[in-house]
């Protein structure tokens, strides 16, 4: 009988620390080229609200590190689905900087982090083999593609899969782009049930630009010249959004088509929330192309940017368990119910999973 990859569980913990726009606005910022940003900071703010949509972002608190999110989240999806933790075959975390810890810039990348996830979730079984992937945002959804695979040749039966994000610990406050991001944690339980009828994980498909693009999102020195804060993240927001919005839709298009359905049957697409403008633009250029007009955006894209910010690897797992637990009761998905997750990040890099509840 055929094996399906199925979500039994899911969890997210968003850190208490609220950061709403006003809190940049004592910042001082500076051009990449070294120039202070003369226009004044309120302004700055406001016109950073207007593009990206976000008024308000989670930051990590000083008494967690990137591990604890992970497991806060990966135990909120164990309760979900309802399973003994011990029973879990796999756990496989999706990040982009290690564990951060608090007042400590370095990326600690060892022990590595699905390793201290299991640690903090108390799982003793050695069975349970806990690794990492690095791939960006898209990271996450790559890790449900190896969960899928695992699970369709029989070597696990439940895999946890966690996507944690604490960027906030090495943006450079200096850079405009460093108001965009915030932190937090989303995890699910993926479990291979044997049945006739097609369902869970149907399709992934992924790409990678490797040549200039591996320039729009790297580590580099802080845009202030006197400071001394060390490496930071960087972004070529201009050639991002380019890139996005233009390798999204051709991705998801290439997965519908792989699956044999059309946009008009996906009931959400849960796409990586970067920011609301570039969002909307991928979601205009998607529907588009498949001929379908007068669409309400908002009724298909849900949004979670506006109060979280961009949580990067995070996000797509968040959002999921938002919609799942009823926090967006706008956005319901029911039994039967395609959604299509997709996400573009550092590399550059972009995927899209096709699941059906």
């Amino acid at each position: 009988m055929p094996i399906n990859a199925v979500i039994t569980g899911t969890g997210s913990f968003l850190p208490g620390k609220r950061m709403p726009n006003e809190a940049f606005v004592e910042h001082t910022f500076y051009k990449p080229n070294g120039e202070l940003v003369t226009k004044p900071s309120s302004e700055v703010v406001q016109k950073l609200r207007e593009i990206s949509g976000i008024f308000e972002r989670r930051y990590i608190e000083d008494h967690h590190d990137s591990a604890d999110l992970g497991a806060l989240a990966s135990e909120k999806a164990i309760e979900s689905a309802g399973i003994d933790k011990e029973s879990v075959d796999e756990i496989i975390v999706a990040h982009n900087f290690g564990n951060m810890v608090h007042g400590d810039r370095t990326h600690h990348l060892i022990p590595n982090l699905a390793a201290l996830v299991k640690h903090k979730l108390g799982i003793q079984n050695p069975d349970c083999t806990a690794y990492d992937v690095l791939y960006g945002c898209p990271g996450w959804l790559l890790a449900m593609h190896m969960a899928n695979q695992s699970l369709a040749t029989g070597y696990s039966k439940r895999v946890l899969v966690v996507g944690v994000e604490v960027i906030t610990r090495i943006l450079d406050p200096h850079d405009l782009d460093s108001m965009l991001f915030g932190d937090g944690a989303g995890a699910v339980i993926v479990e291979a049930v044997e049945e006739e009828e097609k369902r869970g994980i149907l399709y992934y498909k992924s790409v990678s630009h490797c040549e200039d693009e591996v320039e729009y999102l790297e580590m580099g020195t802080s845009y202030n010249p006197e400071s001394t804060i060390g490496t930071t993240v960087k972004m070529r927001g201009r050639n991002v959004y380019k890139y996005a919005v233009n390798e999204v839709p051709k991705v998801v298009t290439d997965c519908l088509d792989k699956v044999g359905i059309g946009l008009k049957d996906v009931a959400k697409l849960l796409a990586h929330q970067a920011n609301e403008k570039m969002l909307m633009a991928i979601g205009e250029k998607l529907f588009k192309q498949h001929n379908l007009v007068d669409v309400d955006l908002s009724a298909c894209i849900p949004i979670s940017l506006r109060e979280l910010g961009n949580a990067s690897v995070a996000t797509i797992p968040t959002l999921l368990d938002m919609i799942l637990r009823g926090e967006m009761p706008e956005h319901a998905l029911h039994e039967g119910d395609t959604v299509v997750m997709a996400s573009v990040g550092a590399g550059m890099h972009t995927n899209g999973l096709v699941y059906r509840f």
